[in-house]
Formats: C-alpha cells, sequence, structure tokens
C-alpha cells in the first residue's frame, strides 16, 4: 500500500499492521476514517462502547498530530491496541538535523539506547530510543500540596520515543515513533526493516 504525499518520495508499507492517517481538517472525512478504524479492530459502539471510546479517542488524538511534510501512520497490529505514531519525512542530506537537535528531547528522559543502523538501500545511520514520563511533575506538583508524600512523581505516564535516523549522502530519512502501548513497540521493532525498506526516495541527479 502507498501513503499519498505530495513530497517526491514514496512509501509502501504492510497494510495489516499500518494505517495511513489522512491529514483532514473536514469532520466529517475524519468521521468517517475513525468509523474504518473501528471496523478494523473489529469493535462496534453498541456491544463494547468503552472500548469504541478508547479507538475512537486515540483515533482523533492521532488526526490531531498532523505534521506538514511527513507521511504518518498508526502502527495497529491486528487484534491488540495500539496507540503508536509513525512520522516519517525525507528531505535532503543538506538539510539533516544536527547531533544537538536530534538529542534535544533526550536530556529529560528516564533512559536512552542508541543502536547504530546500516543498510543497503538507505545508507547508515541509528536508532534513538528513550521513555518520557509526561505529566509526573505536574501530579508531583498537586499531590506535594496535597501532602501525600514523595511517590507522587510515579503518577506520570510514560512515553516511549524512538527516533530512526538514515543517511545515504544524498537523502537523510527521519523517522519518529511515539506512544504509550509500550509492549507494542516489541513488534513495531519486527516491523521497522521492512518499513526502511518500504521508502523510495528519488535517485540522484547525474549531470
Amino acid at each position: 500500500m502507498t501513503a499519498s504525499s505530495p513530497l517526491p518520495w514514496d512509501l509502501r508499507y504492510d497494510a495489516a499492521q499500518f494505517v495511513a492517517i489522512p491529514k483532514t481538517t473536514d469532520a466529517e472525512a475524519a468521521e468517517a476514517w475513525i468509523a474504518e478504524c473501528l471496523d478494523r479492530y473489529g469493535v462496534q459502539v453498541d456491544q463494547s462502547p468503552a472500548g469504541a471510546q478508547q479507538i475512537s479517542d486515540t483515533a482523533r488524538m492521532l488526526l490531531g498530530n498532523a505534521r506538514p511534510g511527513a507521511a504518518q501512520l498508526w502502527f495497529a497490529p491486528p487484534g491488540i491496541y495500539s496507540d503508536v505514531l509513525v512520522n516519517i519525512a525525507v528531505e535532503s542530506s543538506a538539510g539533516r538535523p544536527s547531533s544537538e537537535e536530534l538529542f534535544a528531547e533526550v536530556e529529560y528522559s528516564t533512559a536512552v539506547d542508541v543502536t547504530p543502523l546500516r543498510t543497503e538501500t538507505h545508507g547508515v545511520g541509528y536508532v534513538v530510543r528513550w521513555g518520557v514520563l509526561v505529566g509526573a511533575e505536574a501530579e508531583a506538583e498537586a499531590e506535594a500540596d496535597a501532602h501525600a508524600g514523595a511517590d507522587a512523581a510515579q503518577g506520570g505516564i510514560l512515553v516511549e520515543h524512538w527516533t530512526v535516523l538514515l543517511n545515504d549522502g544524498t537523502w537523510t530519512i527521519l523517522m519518529d515513533v511515539l506512544g504509550t502501548t509500550l509492549p507494542v513497540f516489541l513488534l513495531f521493532e519486527q516491523q521497522l526493516p521492512q518499513l526502511i525498506l518500504g521508502i523510495t526516495v528519488p535517485k540522484p541527479v547525474t549531470v
């Protein structure tokens, strides 16, 4: 399956594992897409209102995170709830992000893991994995005001964040992956090599 994009690159992905997130501000189109997502999960509002609400809320959240110039996929493996969002962008290597930009958010991370990547199709790079507790500070302050103790910082939500960077000397591929359904990332890791292979960049212009 091919994700539509105005950029001069193409993306083919496994439609059994990923759902393309449309870029739309039309409410009717958005609701139609959410209905398709419910069908994908086999969830019916009258039979499972809580499950339908969870899927609908996740779909709306993903729709609201549109990035101009990037292809966006929802990693939604069959039979498993997931909120994992995949952003993929391709740009000239001349405009590749610096190390400072790439690691800007890592300073506040709970853990960081960097794994080198070497591909036959898209050059070399690395995968950076880290997790960030979101909302922990605010909740801790509220608990402290209520004299609830030092364990309040445990109340945050852990957001797993992966950054994949590849550079073949002409094109840079930047992939951002984030979500809170942590076990799903183990499945995503299995899909990552094939997803990278599905990215087709323009051939360099020879003079």
